[in-house]
């Protein structure tokens, strides 16, 4: 009989994992990946830095990380790189943003599109902020919520969430840190948890597992395709993780023996570029470690016409984008790398995005369940960092309390 079992071994599980063995609890972690990290995944090996294929930054100065790496001895260093704008008509987005984030509330929660609509910046800065919170959130204009962005943008201006960072040793370094000492079970899928108050039975490929409480970490996208069967079902949580939203997105990374886009003055130097293509819209490049290193990224709309196309379409896609942006054939690259984040079945999309009104449904899925069922993961986070590791760390530290009755 163990204290505690833990569903995915991602960010968010091994953070738990964490926590509930220094308290002393006796836990195992399922995991139905061949390899830890859920939706982190980094390619070593292949190309002078490490490559990732999922989560690659992280926004801002957050202490779930930060702190984490200094203690593991993980290198942390700053992107770099100048900040280009292709569109027909330069605008202040930004001025957009700040409105929102000083005037939405949760009491008067509307979708994006509704308060674009009835405000009166001008089209084109409009057009900028809808852009950017449909590639940053992997989300829908007419569908997410005012308040939860207000809410995300207030928690990264705490944190300096204008910086980034990336992971020198690779983004799974941290995960590797998160795991150590855990008895992680891995191609051990949970296919049902059958429960009552105070004794679960997780029922896997191998032997069913038992255990006083479970905590199931799994992306949102999985908990709401009824992968994990649940007897019985605990309704008001799975109404909520039905209420919420998991976006789509695309990036696709090339290796150049050369940085061709620095030969032209409007390109020279980019970090990050921004364009007004109908695929593959943002890139950035890997500076400064990297330079000849460039990731194109399509999220929500933009999205759409990539989900259910073969690989080899996505990458030529993104290199006809590419090529069209530079204004010159691309010479051919040394490396691509692509995960079809949408088609994995152990994550289906990218992560999740809050609806207009939808905000109770968040808090209502991290609520216990008879003290005996647990959700975390980055969909559950309730400090403003959806969609982002640290806040899937947070949540997992947030669970793990809950079962050690914090």
């Amino acid at each position: 009989m163990h204290d505690a079992v833990i569903i995915g071994a991602g960010a968010a599980g091994l953070a738990a994992a964490q926590d509930l063995l220094r308290a002393g609890a006796k836990i195992c972690c399922v995991e139905a990946r061949d390899r830890i990290g859920g939706r982190i995944l980094t390619v070593h090996g292949q190309a002078p830095v490490p490559v990732e294929l999922g989560a690659e930054f992280i926004h801002g100065r957050p202490p779930e990380i930060f702190e984490l790496a200094e203690r593991a001895g993980i290198g942390l260093y700053e992107t770099e790189g100048r900040m280009v704008g292709l569109g027909e008509e330069e605008a202040d987005g930004d001025s957009v943003m700040e409105v929102l984030s000083r005037t939405a509330t949760e009491e008067r929660d509307e979708t994006f599109q509704s308060f674009l609509e009835r405000s009166s910046f001008s089209r084109a800065q409009k057009e900028q902020a809808a852009a950017f919170v449909e590639g940053f959130n992997a989300a829908r204009r007419e569908v997410i919520g005012v308040a939860s962005i207000a809410l995300d943008q207030q928690a990264s201006d705490r944190i300096d969430g204008d910086s980034s960072f990336r992971v020198r040793e690779g983004y799974d370094a941290l995960i590797h840190a998160l795991a150590r000492g855990v008895d992680v079970r891995l191609s051990c899928a949970a296919q049902a948890i059958e429960w009552k108050p105070g004794a679960v039975k997780i029922f896997t490929r191998a032997e069913p597992i038992e255990a006083r409480h479970v905590l199931v970490t799994v992306p949102l996208g999985v908990l709401q395709s009824g992968a994990i069967r649940f007897d019985p079902e605990p309704k008001e949580s799975l109404a909520a993780a039905h209420a919420l939203r998991f976006g789509d997105a695309f990036r696709v990374t090339f290796l150049f023996d050369r940085a061709f886009w620095d030969q032209q003055p409007k390109t020279a130097g980019i970090g990050f570029l921004f364009s007004e293509e109908p695929l593959f819209p943002v890139w950035w490049t890997g500076r400064p470690a990297e330079p000849r290193l460039i990731t194109g990224w399509s999220a929500g709309p933009k999205a759409d016409p990539l989900i259910g196309q073969p690989r080899d379409a996505i990458v030529a896609q993104a290199l006809a984008t590419l090529s069209r942006i530079m204004k010159t054939q691309p010479p051919n690259p040394r490396g691509v790398w692509f995960h079809d984040w949408n088609a994995d079945p152990f994550s289906r999309g990218a992560y999740s995005y809050v609806p207009a009104g939808a905000l109770p449904a968040r808090r209502k899925l991290a609520e216990p369940v008879a003290d005996t069922l647990y959700f975390a993961g980055e969909a559950t986070d309730l400090l403003g960092y959806t969609g982002a590791v640290h806040g899937a760390i947070a949540s997992g530290w947030r669970a793990a309390a809950q079962i050690l009755g914090r």
